[in-house]
């Protein structure tokens, strides 16, 4: 395998958080990649709880401040969900597409999620993928896994180092800025441009359809009410 061209690579059987162990790695100011067989403290977006098991691809990058800028660190979460949609589908032929903010989703079922944090200069992406699962926790009933949308079972690695590949080829592509380019390719993996949406923000609800996404990870919102609303956060919720 060619982790280590991302990072040193770091293998702890389990970890509370592979995340957590990322960023406990900072101070070292160089790339790093953490791989866990199990995480028993695994979170995604505000905390919530993040099932993984021996069938989960469980992961996280660690980005020094050397190798991530003020720009890379407000776009690495839309980034990140291309880099792993397109990976998804370079290994396994599916179709993934990207649920605002940072689920993947195939055939409208969750088989994957990010989650980006920082600690003062360094940036850490966290992935987590339902990989060779056959069945899955009842509270997970509604999610999916690459292994009975595709009939057989992957490695877990090469779909890593497939994410690894795809993420830093589109960094060097923002850094370069072509990030007109990115947004385009953004929309045509996103799961929730121009579907009718429920968007659950701090500050309350809104419904309506979804028209724009921008680089920097927000949606826009055309209201029932005809107005627009530039959204950076929230919760997205399919509408028939």
């Amino acid at each position: 395998m060619g982790l280590e061209r991302y990072g040193i690579v770091h293998r702890p059987a389990e970890v509370g958080s592979t995340n957590d162990y990322a960023l406990g790695l900072a101070s070292q100011r160089a790339n790093a990649v953490v791989i866990a067989e199990r995480q028993s403290q695994g979170r995604g977006r505000f905390g919530r709880p993040w099932f993984s098991d021996e069938d989960s691809l469980t992961a996280s990058l660690l980005l020094s401040s050397a190798d991530s800028g003020f720009a890379l660190r407000a776009a690495l979460g839309p980034l990140a969900g291309l880099a792993l949609a397109r990976a998804i589908g370079q290994v396994t032929g599916l179709q993934a597409l990207i649920r605002w903010p940072n689920d993947i989703v195939h055939a409208d079922r969750k088989v994957a999620g990010l989650l980006c944090e920082a600690r003062g200069g360094a940036v850490v992406v966290g992935v987590g993928v339902n990989v060779n699962q056959t069945s899955l926790p009842g509270e997970l009933a509604d999610a999916g896994s690459l292994r009975p949308a595709t009939g057989r079972s992957w490695d877990k690695l090469v779909l890593l180092e497939q994410f690894l590949y795809e993420l830093f080829a589109i960094k060097e592509r923002f850094e370069r800025g072509d990030s007109a380019r990115l947004v385009s390719e953004m929309k045509a993996c996103s799961a929730v441009l121009e579907r009718r949406v429920s968007l659950a923000t701090r500050t309350g609800s809104q419904v309506g359809t979804v028209v724009d996404l921008d680089v920097l990870g927000r949606v826009v919102l055309r209201t029932e009410s005809g107005q627009l609303l530039a959204l950076a956060a929230g919760e997205v919720t399919w509408l028939r």
